[in-house]
């Protein structure tokens, strides 16, 4: 990803549209990443990770329900 020099952002109708497709391939792409590194320990969280731990946690509790 890079800077966006062109373009025009969407309507909120137009964001409207793709809200599902952004929020299934979101979790889909966090779940990807989180199995690829939950068997490492004493890692540093970096920036951000936090939230994306956060969320993770978040989708745990209220959507997997366990």
């Amino acid at each position: 990803m890079g800077l966006l020099s062109q373009g025009s952002p969407l309507s909120w109708e137009e964001t409207k549209r793709h809200a599902e497709h952004v929020r299934r391939h979101g979790i889909l792409q966090f779940l990807h990443i989180y199995r690829a590194v939950r068997e490492r320990h004493k890692d540093v969280l970096k920036w951000g990770d936090e939230v994306i731990l956060r969320g993770f946690l978040f989708l745990k509790k209220n959507l997997f329900n366990y």
